[in-house]
């Protein structure tokens, strides 16, 4: 199976060598994890092969984007990519979105350059949809989901899904989409007094992953794993 790398050194090893090439992958965990940091890098190491990519940001705005890559030390390599057409980046709210939505994903899918796609937060778009009935509204959830899968499954076309995990763990934000991505990237910590931040890697077909979670941190470089997986 074909390897691509996801652009952090620590989690291509966990997965002997990258994400397999055309998958759908899912990045899940709760807020301040690093999931849109862990994006960028996937964004950007395409670009850097010359692979054209397309993030996609739901509810953020593009100034909050701009700061958060500011942060880092690859900004200017990021920012010069973009101005070349490797890299773009669209911000839309969530009504803004659900008007578009598959529209924007049949482009995505008919232009042959885009080659790596970031939709970024995923499923907490399917909890903005408005119907008359929880019955209605779970039938348009998994209609929206279906649709939007059929797109995303492309020859040539590798995609991450943030997907975010509330604290609240009696709402269910999953919406089946665990089942049907290829690969799942869980990103968590533990408060000990001190953030400990791990990485899990419970899913991901046609590869051996590392059977263990892995600390990381998130320095001036992006996220930064421990010397286990350098």
């Amino acid at each position: 199976m074909e390897k691509i790398s996801v652009g952090i050194k620590g989690i291509d090893n966990m997965l002997q060598g990258g994400v397999p090439k055309n998958s759908v992958v899912g990045i899940s965990g709760p807020p301040g994890v690093g999931k849109s940091i862990f994006a960028l890098h996937f964004i950007l190491e395409g670009a850097r092969h010359g692979e054209k990519g397309v993030y996609i940001a739901l509810e953020e705005p593009r100034s909050n984007i701009d700061n958060m890559i500011k942060g880092f030390s690859f900004a200017d390599e990021f920012f010069k990519l973009e101005e070349k057409g490797l890299i773009v980046i669209r911000c839309f709210n969530y009504s803004e979105y659900e008007k578009i939505n598959l529209d924007l994903l049949e482009k995505v899918q008919e232009d042959k350059n885009i080659k790596r796609l970031v939709i970024d937060s995923f499923n907490c778009f399917f909890d903005s949809l408005e119907s008359n009935s929880l019955s209605d509204f779970s039938v348009n959830v998994r209609r929206t989901i279906n649709s939007s899968f059929s797109y995303l499954r492309k020859n040539d076309l590798n995609v991450l899904l943030i997907l975010e995990k509330h604290e609240n763990t009696f709402l269910n934000l999953d919406h089946n989409i665990p089942y049907l991505v290829d690969g799942t990237i869980k990103l968590d910590y533990l408060d000990l007094g001190v953030i400990e931040r791990r990485v899990f890697i419970p899913k991901m077909r046609w590869t051996n992953q590392y059977k263990e979670s892995t600390g990381y941190d998130i320095g001036k470089d992006g996220i930064e794993m421990d010397a286990l997986n350098e």
